[in-house]
């Protein structure tokens, strides 16, 4: 069987119209061939994989947005080398090439059940460490950022490690684990209970935000989660 070549797919993907919304939305696609499939969809991007290669991941800008393809272009350049991100092979004047990484996201692991270890909370904070070693500043780290592998974790949407600045979202998700956790662990939480959760964390986080007083809002919810 011939090899396929990402170079190949470029044709196809020049196809495919991504626009971006007004505020924090999903992006829409229009014009997807069918030898692609849409493996995720964000707020500036979305991703597709070839069926012919699914080692690939064509992520594909929303016009606007070409700033946010500098920028992690620019990233994972620096990146590269790292275990704990994807490998950057190349790029189109509204895409990138990426190793497609297979595995839930934190929030699905949520949704689903399926356990978070500890090591996994560890190696975010190794590949943090390893992005600052590049003169990167590691930010927008979030649930759905973050993939659960086999042995491991791979760190996704890297293109805010290259603006000043700390969000803080890690720091508040790891100190939120560590107290929170154990009441949920394996059990399976309501996307619309997280989501809720996410809305009252972006009215608050500014606020000399406590990850421990955040929590106690919910915390008769997470007790009964337990049982």
């Amino acid at each position: 069987m011939k090899e396929f070549h990402w170079e190949e797919a470029i044709p196809l993907i020049e196809e495919i119209e991504v626009q971006a919304g007004e505020g924090n939305v999903p992006v829409t696609i229009r014009n997807m061939p069918d030898q692609l499939h849409c493996a995720g969809i964000g707020t500036d991007a979305a991703v597709f994989v070839h069926v012919s290669s699914p080692s690939y991941a064509f992520k594909v800008y929303a016009e606007g947005k070409e700033q946010t393809k500098v920028n992690e272009v620019a990233a994972y350049k620096k990146l590269a080398g790292s275990s704990f991100y994807p490998v950057f092979y190349g790029e189109g004047s509204r895409f990138i090439v990426i190793s497609f990484e297979p595995g839930m996201n934190l929030y699905d692991c949520l949704a689903t059940g399926t356990y978070i270890p500890p090591e996994a909370i560890e190696q975010v904070d190794q590949a943090i460490e390893e992005a600052e070693q590049t003169g990167l500043n590691p930010r927008d780290i979030h649930l759905k950022n973050i993939i659960l592998q086999d042995g491991g974790i791979k760190l996704i949407d890297v293109s805010e490690y290259v603006k000043p600045g700390s969000d803080r979202r890690w720091e508040h998700l790891k100190e939120a684990y560590k107290l929170y956790y154990p009441l949920i662990a394996s059990k399976p939480i309501s996307p619309k209970f997280m989501e809720f959760v996410k809305m009252h964390y972006e009215r608050q986080k500014h606020n000399n935000f406590s990850p421990g007083r955040f929590g106690r809002m919910f915390t008769a919810w997470l007790e009964k989660e337990k049982r």
